[in-house]
């Protein structure tokens, strides 16, 4: 499983994301607002009896929000023990990657550098490999 991941569009950029860290993927209904939320947080939803906080990507790599479609496709991780669900422009696939991560080449926007851990090439385009949680808690934070 170790070379395992989810290919998809978010933020408008191809991602991949390791499968070790993902729960799911689902669609989401209409998610509930929370009032006084960072503005990344796009609001709440249940599934399965759990209560997810519904993260959007584009405001934290710099982008403007998105509005949340009823049916859209999200992400569905646990950080620190509570469930986060990313919004996802687009899952296009699971597959298995036999290249190598490698160091982040060249400049990346300021939100992506903070979200990005490495590169990896797929099918002759080159993704960046994103951890989940850096959308939740970015590690500049953590670190603090």
């Amino acid at each position: 499983m170790e070379k395992l991941y989810l290919i998809a569009r978010i933020a408008d950029t191809r991602v991949a994301l390791r499968s070790r860290s993902i729960n799911s993927v689902v669609t989401v209904g209409a998610p509930v607002e929370v009032p006084g939320a960072p503005p990344h947080v796009a609001g709440l939803f249940a599934l399965r009896s759990r209560v997810f906080t519904l993260i959007d990507p584009h405001v934290v790599v710099g982008l403007p929000p998105v509005a949340v479609a009823s049916g859209q496709r999200v992400i569905v991780v646990d950080v620190a023990e509570h469930g986060y669900a990313l919004l996802a422009d687009e899952i296009e696939d699971v597959c298995f990657i036999d290249a190598a991560e490698t160091r982040l080449a060249g400049k990346l926007m300021p939100g992506w550098a903070r979200v990005a851990e490495a590169m990896i090439e797929h099918e002759g385009a080159s993704l960046l490999v994103v951890d989940p949680s850096h959308f939740i808690v970015p590690p500049a934070l953590k670190a603090a």
